[in-house]
């Protein structure tokens, strides 16, 4: 980013609120505008504005920026941009502005989304030293609003300073200081490994420490359990009768329901489909006439490693293998029903089990929910 420069990038409501809210955020604006004009000036740098022109706040930014002198960039989250302003007034007003702005960013997107507003507010973020966010302070209300955009600014660490309109305060998170000389920095990923090590090997569980330099020099530790990869099966009897199996949790130390699944010894599809019928045959004594993929995931990621294919069985038939030694496997015959209650009791039902079965419902039209 040009240090010659300080940016700051914009994003809040349209529809600001009343009268003494208006008045609150054209003082605030004010006030921080004038605020970084000074310091720009003191460490001999340009202060450009981005802003999407939109109707409400972003115009009040930008006349505020305009009248103080400061350079304006605007930024066009789609080509049918112009069609969002509901009057010929509003799109005159637009186009005023846009008149004089000191750059026009055209992004890429043609109709104008929630996507394209999200990308957007994610291209000012990226573009900025500092964002200003005009904002109630509640979960947007659709993909692409000042919400996503200060989720998007913490994300990536990016300074910010909240306007709330709710509660008329202005508060700082981040300090631009820092961030204008740090360098940046990120989540841990695989290329930062600089060191492996096995802490523990069990029959099933592996446990490696990984050692990992971030870019900013600083060295992190993280423990990671790993396991080998699973198959989960969902018997499904009739559309709205689902099998489970209800096992002895030694680590949570209750009864749960949960499905009928092992560890792979193999992984390729044919493998993994043929150690699906095993599990199933084992645990409920039932062979699928058809197998049908619902997920693949990974369970509890972020501290353990662990890939599961999940399925479900139709089309069962009684066709049993012997149980595993020292297994203690009860079967429970649930309507899809019961099976859902089930997951919205405490410590009840597995969570992968549950996973499953509101996927499952989600595709049936058995239950209406």
């Amino acid at each position: 980013m040009d240090e010659s420069a300080l940016r700051i990038g914009f994003s809040g409501h349209q529809y600001i609120g009343d009268e003494v809210t208006t008045a609150f955020v054209a003082r605030s604006i004010t006030e921080l505008l004038k605020k970084y004009q000074q310091q720009a000036q003191q460490q001999e740098q340009i202060l450009i504005v981005y802003s999407s022109l939109a109707m409400g706040s972003d115009q009040l930014f930008v006349q505020t920026a305009l009248e103080l002198n400061i350079l304006v960039e605007a930024v066009s989250p789609c080509a049918q941009y112009e069609t969002i302003f509901p009057s010929d007034a509003a799109i005159d007003e637009y186009n005023q502005l846009l008149y004089h702005a000191y750059k026009f960013h055209k992004l890429p997107a043609f109709e104008c989304t929630d996507e394209s507003y999200l990308a957007a507010g994610q291209w000012i973020v990226d573009h900025s030293d500092l964002v200003l966010l005009v904002w109630n302070g509640l979960p947007p209300r659709g993909r692409g609003g000042t919400g996503d955009t200060a989720s998007y600014a913490r994300l990536v660490k990016r300074p910010y300073v909240h306007i709330n309109t709710r509660q008329q305060t202005v508060k700082m998170y981040g300090d631009i200081a820092t961030h204008l000389t740090a360098p940046a920095t990120t989540a841990p990923k695989q290329e930062f490994i600089v060191a492996k090590d096995m802490v523990y090997h069990g029959s099933t569980l592996v446990v490696n420490q990984y050692r990992l330099r971030m870019p900013d020099g600083k060295e992190i530790v993280r423990d990671i359990v790993e396991r080998p990869e699973s198959v989960l099966v969902l018997p499904i009897g009739q559309p709205d009768i689902v099998l489970m199996v209800e096992e002895y949790d030694l680590g949570a130390g209750v009864w749960q329901l949960k499905l009928p699944g092992g560890k792979l010894d193999g992984v390729t599809p044919e493998e993994i489909r043929w150690q699906a019928e095993v599990e199933l045959r084992q645990e409920t004594g039932y062979k699928p006439g058809k197998l049908e993929k619902l997920l693949d995931f990974y369970s509890h990621p972020g501290y353990v490693a662990h890939k599961v294919h999940l399925f479900m069985a139709h089309d069962l038939e009684w066709d049993p293998l012997e149980m595993e030694a020292h297994e203690e496997i009860r079967v429970r015959t649930l309507t899809l029903k019961e099976a859902l209650a089930a997951t919205q009791l405490d410590y009840r039902c597995d969570p992968e089990a549950a996973l499953a079965l509101w996927l499952y419902a989600g595709r049936s039209a058995v239950c209406n929910y």
